[in-house]
């Protein structure tokens, strides 16, 4: 199988937010959507659309953009991307989170894993700040755990380090629930940018 080694990075963050991914090249414009809100962290509830060789390629939703090509049959492989070929996703039409999505290796004939992310660092929208206050709440929480305490009392920290924190393995766990065979269904109505 083909696969592509791309890395996704926030546009005009400092800190860098990025992302290392492999994907494979059979993967539906579609199915990389998906891929990328959860290695953001996100929960599909915004527009998106990506910019690929001056064409712009998304899901249409009613009372949003409309896109001419099937973005559920449009995959990687179509572009003919090569080493450092480069296109942007955006997401969040009234944020405007960009990102800059670079092709940094192809290997043919892989049998390595995907999607997988293999590094990143940062959460969109996250600060250091917001890292360590949720580092200090989760620590001060299992210090102060006393007998009674259960694991259930502890996840709500976690959860919340997690939403502010780059955590690679939560992130794979998540992308291999992730069904990429499964048919392709029509996709929920979205109004000013939120399902409903």
């Amino acid at each position: 199988m083909k696969i592509y080694v791309i890395k996704i990075a926030v546009r005009g963050v400092s800190p860098m937010v990025w992302r290392r991914l492999r994907i494979a090249a059979d993967t539906s414009l579609a199915a990389l959507h998906s891929i990328f809100q959860i290695v953001q962290g996100w929960g599909d509830d915004y527009l998106h659309q990506f910019h690929i060789y001056g064409k712009d390629y998304g899901i249409s939703y009613d009372g949003g953009i409309g896109f001419p090509d099937n973005p559920f049959q449009t995959v990687i492989d179509d572009f003919s991307f090569d080493i450092g070929d480069r296109f942007t996703y955006e997401y969040n039409f009234f944020e405007h989170w960009l990102h800059d999505v670079r092709v940094e290796a192809i290997h043919e004939d892989s049998t390595l894993k995907t999607p997988f992310c293999t590094s990143g660092h940062g959460m969109p929208g996250a600060t250091p700040e917001d890292e360590a206050d949720k580092t200090l709440s989760f620590l001060e929480a299992i210090v102060n755990a006393d007998d009674t305490a259960t694991v259930g009392d502890i996840r709500a920290f976690v959860d919340d380090l997690d939403a502010v924190r780059f955590n690679r393995n939560k992130i794979n766990r998540q992308l291999s629930k992730l069904d990429l065979a499964a048919p392709a269904l029509e996709p929920e109505v979205i109004w000013l940018g939120r399902r409903r």
